[in-house]
Parts: structure tokens; sequence; C-alpha cells
């Protein structure tokens, strides 16, 4: 097969599994479709507007050779896809937990490594300014935990344990994935905007862009939840 036909690939393999199994009757994570399109919809724009502008500010490009075509405001028509398939598997991830691990709800340790994680965020954001990927990726993680475990700390620990096991979890796909597209590659990265530290090919940026975007998701996700739940108290 073509060579052109690489990233589509990524993206099929990716969606694959959690799509087939979204129907397992204990999960039910096709009844949650309404809840999970908004948050994925919200988190999906914005991350597709910090692609436009990397892309735009050459922080990193794309190899033609693995691309079916052109695309649409210099991104691939496979990265949309990406912005929909990635989220679609890490949310799956996170209802399996949710399922099967009900024993991670309320768990106090879960805000302890978000706590953990926001320190060190706001650490390598700070030394780091110079760096646009890493700046805006640690920076952006900072706020959000900030923003959440000062504000919203006794909501997030309802499901804080589950979302980091899910980030977990999530980092094994990523390594085949995200290795293929960092390895052949598919996608190049300007190292002069990145801390310049790899696992294996894989920018360790790549997996706080995961997790900031997973955090977005499931913060909406559960939002949008609770607000099905209980209409006259929301809250985040």
């Amino acid at each position: 097969m073509s060579e052109k036909y690489t990233y589509l690939l990524l993206d099929i393999f990716t969606i694959a599994g959690p799509l087939l199994l979204s129907f397992d009757k204990k999960v039910a994570f096709f009844k949650d479709y309404k809840n999970f399109g908004k948050s994925l919809f919200i988190s999906s724009l914005l991350y597709i507007i910090w692609d436009i502008w990397f892309t735009k500010s050459q922080i990193w490009e794309f190899n033609p050779t693995y691309l079916i075509g052109p695309g649409l405001f210099e991104l691939p028509i496979e990265e949309f896809t990406f912005f929909i398939v990635v989220p679609y598997a890490c949310l799956f991830i996170y209802r399996c937990l949710q399922t099967y691990f009900p024993s991670l709800s309320n768990k106090n340790w879960g805000n302890h490594v978000h706590s953990l994680i926001l320190f060190i965020s706001a650490g390598v954001f700070m030394l780091n300014l110079n760096k646009l990927y890493t700046a805006v990726t640690f920076g952006l993680i900072t706020l959000t935990l900030l923003t959440t475990l000062v504000f919203h700390r006794n909501t997030f620990q309802k499901y804080s344990a589950h979302l980091f096991v899910a980030w977990l979890v999530a980092i094994i796909p990523m390594f085949f994935v995200n290795g293929k597209l960092t390895g052949l590659p598919v996608l190049i990265y300007n190292n002069a905007e990145n801390l310049g530290i790899r696992i294996g090919t894989i920018p360790i940026e790549d997996f706080f862009y995961n997790y900031l975007y997973m955090l977005w998701m499931i913060i909406l996700f559960e939002y949008f939840n609770s607000k099905s739940l209980n209409p006259s108290k929301t809250t985040l």
C-alpha cells in the first residue's frame, strides 16, 4: 500500500478498538454520545486552532510523503480526523475505568497527583518561556489545574484518580501511534521550540499535550453529565 495512506491508517487503528467496543453493555459508551460530543467539540476546536497556529509558526510541519493530499488551513485532512479519533479513544478508556474500577472514585491521591503535575508544569513553564511548544503546553496545564484545584477541588476529586489512570493507560497506544508519527516522521518538530527530550522518538511535550487534552475534555464531560443529572446544581 502507498505510503500516502500512513497517517490515515494510524487514525483508523486508533479508533477501531474503542469504536467496536463502544456497544459493550456494561460500559454502554454509545449512550453518552451527546455529552461526549459537546466536550469533544469544544476541546478539539481549541486544539485545532492551536494546531493551525503552530503549523503556521513552523513549530511543527507535516511530511507530505505520508499524507493523502492537501488539507485545510495548512493542516492535512488526517489531522482533523486525529482530533476526533484520539479524544474518542481517550474518553472511552476513561469511561471503561469508571465502569470496571469504580473504587477509584473520590480518592484523595487523585488530587494530590494532579497537584504535583501542577507544580512541575509551573516550574517547566517558568524556565522555558523561550520555547513555544513547551511554554504553551505547560502554561495551559498550570492555568487549568490551578483554576480547577482552587475553585472546584471537591468536584474534581470525584474523578481525578480515574482521569490520571486513564492518561497512563492512553500512553500505551500513544507509544505506537505517536511513535510512528514522529519516527517516520509524519510530523516534524522544530526542536528549538521544545525541550529536546524524547522518549523513543516522541517529544516529552507530546505526553503532556495529550494530558491537557484529556483534562479539558473530561472536565467538560463531567460538567455536562452533572448538568444532565442535576440541571439546577451544576459545577465544574
